[in-house]
């Protein structure tokens, strides 16, 4: 037998000298039930949540602080001062019950109260961070503790949605006062928020919309809001769920050409495709489709283009909800150490230039009947820094300028401010 051959025969398998070679535990250090204690050194640490963190970090906030003198946060900033979200005589307007139901049926004035209000409060956090003006600490801190005392129901069909859109800004107004107040200062209460924010709005948002097929906007910020509690309350089962709705709605909600000659269904299919995209054109009389425009002839179904949105058809508005809130989400989980910039770019540019383009240009006939209703919705700023350096996004830089200093449509507030760079 050659050398090689015996020196092989008496080679330990590669297991058996891995268990010869281990080094011995002794028994009473071995786990129960086969599971590793926490203070076994073998045992891995969940990494600890960065604060503040939720789309904005410290270093964000220093960043712009540093620069308000400086062009667009200067503009910026100067506009967000002269907004009623910016009065220091302004006062909340609390309710013991939230109704909200679908395009306002049914709902009273708390539904709009409370999303002003949450954006009031985000609002004067960010005005105290930047300039260190104790007086809007004061009023972001009245804003938070009135809603969190009244600690509201929240009822009818919009209740999830509505809880998504004024979440995320008491979310955000609540991080920075919590995690910024002057030495030997604390919020006291802090315990009070978390425990409406857990309680009263997480149940509505945590799991998404899927299951009952509604506009994807609807899921993507439900994600963003959904993130953000799990940042604000320590949570990384919150804040895995989030990003599981998250990537579970995107390829439903943005269109590229590599999908087929169909858009994905959302990850639970409850309606058909024509029941809830929003179509270029129609390939059926179902009265229920939300665009009655017609095919043309030859054309046995829509011409879904690169970078088209579930709603890119029903307005200029709506898909800007599912860029931005899908942006938020991201910029949250990239500075908590989660990088979901790399999945999202095809998509996410491809929407950013299909909706800038088509805002900056006549529509063409084939797109939507030649009509997109309303103007374009400020959100392109997030997604723009996030890729500006990847991709070609000579269009959504047209808009952005033309858009700054960007200003709030529901929940995206103030973005050439706290994001320009």
């Amino acid at each position: 037998m050659p050398v090689r051959r015996k020196l092989a025969a008496l080679a330990a398998p590669p297991l058996l000298l891995a268990c010869l070679l281990a080094p011995t535990v002794p028994a009473h250090a071995l786990p129960a039930k086969g599971r590793i204690p926490a203070s076994h050194p073998s045992a891995r640490k969940k990494p600890k949540f960065v604060h503040p963190g939720v789309q904005l970090s410290r270093a964000d906030l220093d960043y712009v602080r540093k620069r308000l003198k400086k062009e667009p946060w200067k503009s910026a900033y100067k506009a967000v001062k002269k907004t009623r979200y910016a009065s220091l005589t302004a006062r909340p307007k609390p309710a013991k019950e939230i109704a909200c139901g679908p395009f306002g049926a049914g709902s009273n004035a708390a539904c709009t109260d409370e999303r002003n209000d949450a954006i009031t409060a985000y609002t004067a956090a960010l005005l105290w961070y930047y300039g260190k003006d104790k007086r809007y600490l004061t009023q972001a801190t009245r804003y938070l503790d009135a809603w969190s005392a009244a600690n509201a129901t929240r009822t009818l069909g919009d209740a999830p949605l509505a809880a998504a859109w004024s979440g995320q800004n008491w979310i955000r107004a609540a991080e920075i006062i919590r995690y910024t107040q002057p030495k030997g200062k604390k919020w006291k209460n802090e315990k009070r928020f978390s425990s409406v924010l857990r309680g009263r709005i997480l149940p509505l948002i945590r799991n998404g919309y899927t299951a009952n097929g509604m506009n994807g906007n609807w899921d993507l910020v439900m994600a963003d809001a959904t993130i953000g509690a799990g940042v604000y309350l320590n949570d990384r089962g919150v804040f895995d769920q989030a990003i599981k709705v998250l990537r579970s709605r995107v390829p439903a909600y943005f269109y590229l050409e590599s999908d087929g000659d169909r858009p994905h269904q959302p990850s639970v299919p409850v309606w058909d495709i024509d029941g809830y995209w929003w179509q270029p054109c129609s390939e059926t009389t179902n009265p229920l489709d939300p665009n009655p425009n017609p095919c043309g002839p030859g054309d046995p179904r829509p011409a879904y283009a690169e970078g088209m949105t579930q709603e890119t058809c029903r307005d200029r508005i709506h898909p800007m909800y599912g860029i931005a809130a899908t942006m938020q989400t991201a910029a949250t989980a990239k500075i908590q150490g989660k990088n979901l910039y790399p999945e999202l770019k095809k998509r996410l540019t491809a929407a950013l230039e299909f909706q800038s383009k088509h805002w900056l240009t006549p529509v063409p006939a084939w797109l939507c009947g030649g009509k997109l209703n309303k103007a374009l919705a400020p959100g392109l700023e997030l997604g723009y820094q996030a890729y500006r350096k990847q991709a070609t996004l000579s269009w959504t830089r047209k808009a952005l300028l033309k858009q700054r200093p960007a200003g709030l449509e529901q929940f995206m507030a103030w973005e050439t401010l706290t994001n320009a760079r």
